[in-house]
């Protein structure tokens, strides 16, 4: 072996990073994996707060509304006297109560 042999010629790594050039990158990285969350997080906060904004001004409405319990209702007195009877007869089920369907199977 000589020493001109270019075998034993020690070829430096074109692609060498220092720690602290590896420590940079890496936070660089974190930060951008972070940034979405970030971004998601306060598309829900927003949406959020038109939510509680919508929620607050149906409670002010209801607090300033005339008639605000259904029983105090006169329209409803009247078809509780005229046609269904009283409150939870079938005829009173089927026209004034809500009906529940779940609906998570038709989402999957």
């Amino acid at each position: 072996m000589s020493k001109n042999d270019p075998s034993h010629e020690f070829i430096e790594n074109p692609f060498s990073l220092s720690r602290r050039e590896f420590i940079a990158i890496g936070g660089v990285i974190i930060a951008l994996l972070a940034l979405p969350a970030i971004w998601i997080r306060s598309a829900l906060i927003n949406r959020n707060h038109h939510i509680q904004a919508r929620t607050k001004g149906l409670y002010q409405d209801d607090a300033t509304a005339k008639i605000r319990l259904s029983h105090e209702n006169q329209a409803v007195m009247k078809l509780y006297k005229d046609f269904a009877g009283k409150p939870l007869s079938p005829v009173s089920e089927e026209l004034l109560h809500t009906k529940y369907v779940n609906r998570m199977k038709a989402l999957s």
